[in-house]
């Protein structure tokens, strides 16, 4: 059997590098996107600027703060990056049809069933690195190994900007010098059992049987005991039918007034529908989720018999399931989601035109207006009430605190 050749390519620090990209005067600054110092929220990207300072994803703002005061801080903008990503992954396409989509900035590549294309793989990556950076003024980063897993673990020693092929017979001297904080899973609490078992490295690991493993993690201790040994049969899949949609946002300030807080639910439940549509899907499933200001958390879901796509269909399931939430006195809320679930990609035929068959054209109609016009061009009376919060803008609409950073 042919040894296949696996590539993983990364943009470096996506969201920054796309504000540097369009600010040039950000260039060499610890710039840290998600939100501003004093809100809420997690960071989403941090420079390696700011990583030095050890800024990273999911650091609360604050704490960001704290640690890098010297930062610039940005709210970000998905639809921005979303345009970025979207060029990637045109530029992916065009090198093989066998590309899996990992995120907004990550991908992996089948060059196997290729070969009489490239009679270098090798040097056909390194001219796709060039293209890519090239054309999208992004630096990237590329593994290239026998299958997903080592191809993955060499982009992560190639960053930043680098490019690490793992050469066949060399995949066991390239796991064995490396941390073993590196593998996938290998969290706080498994590298703390590690550490007291002095394993520092992955071919520390080759020294314990997969029994022994096994009885320290469970059934993750079979998935360290592979990894260790650079093995994945999992296939480079090509693009696969979303599971869910969710949108959610954390507000700058607790909020108590339950208009206001439907006006945030009718806007995300806007902004889901979008998605849906652009997806050609519809959700069976509608769930909500709300945060209190002492950070606890609810969620309550319903399924429908009709699948759902339009604003209005969906939010009413989700504001029936946020009434739900509050029979008696309560705590304001600091976040508020809504998520759809169990999508297909059609709706049952109906024997005569229905409520709903109106909406989705009344849905497709306000598609066309924002296309031309902008996203604000067409909004209820009840999300103009976030215009005493946020900013709005003619094409994108309501700058949220966290707006809309992910699919």
């Amino acid at each position: 059997m042919k040894r296949k050749f696996i590539v993983h390519i990364d943009i470096d620090a996506f969201f920054a590098a796309v504000e540097v990209l369009l600010n040039p005067s950000l260039e060499g600054k610890p710039v840290i996107v998600g939100g501003l110092p004093h809100e809420r929220g997690v960071v989403a990207t941090a420079s390696y600027e700011a990583r030095r300072f050890g800024v990273h994803s999911g650091m609360p703002l604050r704490q960001a703060f704290r640690v890098c005061p010297q930062g610039v801080f940005l709210r970000g903008n998905y639809h921005l990056y979303r345009s970025f990503s979207e060029k990637f992954f045109s530029l992916l396409a065009s090198v093989t049809p066998d590309l899996e989509v990992a995120s907004l900035d990550e991908a992996y590549l089948d060059l196997t069933s290729c070969r009489y294309l490239y009679p270098s793989f090798s040097q056909a990556v390194r001219s796709l690195k060039r293209k890519l950076e090239r054309e999208l003024g992004l630096r990237v980063s590329v593994g290239v190994g026998p299958n997903k897993l080592l191809a993955k673990l060499a982009t992560n020693q190639a960053k930043p900007g680098g490019l690490m092929e793992i050469e066949p017979g060399e995949e066991k001297e390239f796991l064995h010098q490396l941390v073993v904080k590196h593998l996938p899973g290998v969290g706080p609490k498994v590298q703390t059992v590690l550490n007291l078992l002095q394993v520092q490295h992955v071919g520390d690991l080759w020294s314990f049987p997969r029994s022994a493993l096994r009885s320290l993690f469970g059934l993750n201790g079979d998935e360290l005991y592979w990894q260790a040994r650079g093995l994945d049969a999992r296939p480079v899949r090509f693009r696969r039918q979303p599971q869910s949609f969710s949108r959610e946002t954390t507000f700058l300030e607790d909020i108590w007034d339950e208009q206001l807080l439907l006006a945030h639910l009718a806007y995300l439940c806007d902004r889901l529908a979008v998605a849906l549509q652009e997806e050609a899907l519809y959700t069976q499933g509608v769930e909500v989720k709300i945060r209190y200001a002492d950070f606890r958390t609810e969620t309550r879901r319903r399924l429908v018999a009709l699948p759902l796509q339009t604003m209005g269909e969906i939010y009413r399931v989700a504001q029936d399931l946020f009434l739900s939430f509050f029979p008696a006195p309560r705590l304001a809320l600091r976040l508020i989601g809504v998520k759809a679930t169990q999508l297909t990609p059609c709706r049952p035929l109906a024997l005569f035109k229905s409520l709903e068959e109106r909406e989705e054209k009344l849905g497709q109609a306000v598609a066309e207006l924002r296309r031309k016009y902008g996203f604000a061009a067409v909004l209820t009376m009840r999300e103009r009430l976030l215009e005493r919060c946020y900013p709005l803008e003619a094409k994108r609409g309501f700058v949220l605190k966290t707006a809309s950073l992910t699919k």
